[in-house]
């Protein structure tokens, strides 16, 4: 989660040890006044002032022990961001050494430099929008960079996504972002005439607290306050992106399918020690209106629990299931498809033979790995999956189902050609 403002924009803020312990060169670390810099910012800043006060006092007498003598600039950053999360339990605590020379940004433009900025560029964390197999709109999003940058990229998304019988938000590699754009992507999902309040931020240096809600400075054409939504998440899924999932949860807004997620939910500032460190600090805290807390040191805990790999077909298959059971035909298709790449069911060589044979211009063999089909005089031989009970699909080839029948004595007497665009044919089988 980025850092806490009304923007809700990364803050970088310079701490000169010099000023208060004595000068020290550019290129040279003196460890003394960097420590109690830190310390002071830490008891100054931290969200929890008590927790601050605790952590200041254990790094001066991590100093006074000698604990940080002799080290280099990295080895310190090192030893001192595993003391912070140590104490803390706090994950967003944060050290960085910064390179030799470095010189803090020009606010002319009000940019900011390059180092803090949050998430990846373009495309702004959109790792893939596409539409899958059984009408599921599908979003992996790698990070929530700056609401600023990704308005259009969120409404480009949402308007191929239009039609969906579903959503899906992968989150499994979402290591955060900025708030104000959990509420940009969150606003297409609620009723935009009515906004919902997603979560608080409150911010210790500021002393206030930051309300966020779904708005409609969107284009609420696209809203798609019905579709059902599934969120992906692991346990590298961390801050906004825990955010996301947290809030969609108490909502009941969304199905979390996953592993329970990292535990982070304090936003930061970012602050600069002597040009020589950054310490990452968090200040402030989000504050459910639903629970009256957040998931800071639990993470968010899904709804379905599996291994971050299996996340995303557990929920093309949950969402298809249910469209089916809605009376979504289509579904078919799309469960068809799951099935054949994931799981098809392996005959015996016996009941492989039950299917050979001729069946008027289609024709069925096996061989030692499975069954093959073929069109006489139209097609190579093609290996055909089983999906279901004497249900066929063949492999890499999708819309077809081949579906044989039986007799009355239970042997089989033909096969049903079905066809997504929704016609079938039948062909019997020769004596």
């Amino acid at each position: 989660m980025k850092t806490f403002s009304a923007k809700a924009a990364s803050t970088m803020i310079l701490v000169s040890g010099a000023i208060a312990f004595g000068a020290q060169t550019q290129s040279s670390l003196d460890t003394e006044s960097t420590i109690h810099a830190i310390a002071q910012t830490i008891k100054e800043k931290y969200v929890y002032p008590d927790t601050g006060d605790q952590i200041a006092q254990m790094l001066l007498e991590n100093l006074s022990l000698g604990n940080y003598d002799d080290m280099n600039k990295q080895a310190l950053a090192q030893s001192l961001r595993e003391d912070l999360v140590d104490l803390s339990h706090d994950l967003h605590f944060g050290v960085r050494v910064l390179p030799d020379g470095w010189e803090p940004p020009s606010r002319e433009d009000d940019n900011e430099d390059e180092l803090l900025r949050n998430g990846p560029q373009a495309p702004y964390g959109f790792n893939s929008v596409q539409r899958l197999s059984g009408n599921i709109g599908y979003i992996e999003l790698l990070g929530f960079n700056q609401a600023s940058y990704v308005h259009d990229t969120v409404e480009a998304a949402m308007q191929l996504l239009q039609g969906s019988q579903s959503i899906i938000f992968d989150l499994r590699s979402n290591g955060g972002g900025d708030p104000e754009t959990v509420q940009l992507i969150s606003s297409y999902l609620f009723d935009s005439s009515t906004p919902t309040h997603l979560n608080s931020l409150y911010s210790r240096p500021n002393d206030t607290t930051t309300e966020y809600w779904t708005h409609d400075q969107i284009n609420t054409d696209l809203v798609m306050k019905d579709v059902p939504v599934y969120v992906l998440t692991s346990g590298r899924t961390f801050s906004a992106a825990e955010e996301f999932s947290y809030n969609l949860k108490n909502l009941k807004r969304a199905t979390l399918i996953g592993e329970t997620t990292g535990g982070g939910a304090h936003p930061v500032e970012s602050h600069i020690i002597d040009n020589q460190l950054m310490i990452v600090i968090p200040t402030a805290r989000a504050i459910s209106p639903i629970t009256g807390t957040n998931w800071e040191g639990t993470g968010v805990s899904p709804h379905i629990e599996s291994v971050a790999a299996d996340a995303l077909n557990i929920a093309i298959e949950k969402s298809l299931q249910a469209s089916l059971q809605s009376g979504d035909m289509s579904a078919r298709w799309g469960l068809a498809t799951l099935k054949s790449e994931n799981d098809p069911i392996v005959l015996s060589s016996k009941q492989r033979t039950e299917f050979v044979g001729s069946y008027g211009q289609r024709e069925i063999r096996a061989t030692d790995h499975g069954l093959e089909y073929r069109r006489k005089g139209v097609s190579d031989w093609n290996p055909i999956l089983c999906i279901e009970k004497d249900q066929f699909v063949i492999d890499g080839f999708k819309g077809f189902i081949m579906e044989f029948t039986r007799d009355k004595a239970g042997n089989i007497d033909g096969v049903n050609g079905l066809y997504q665009q929704g016609h079938t044919d039948r062909s019997s089988r020769d004596e």
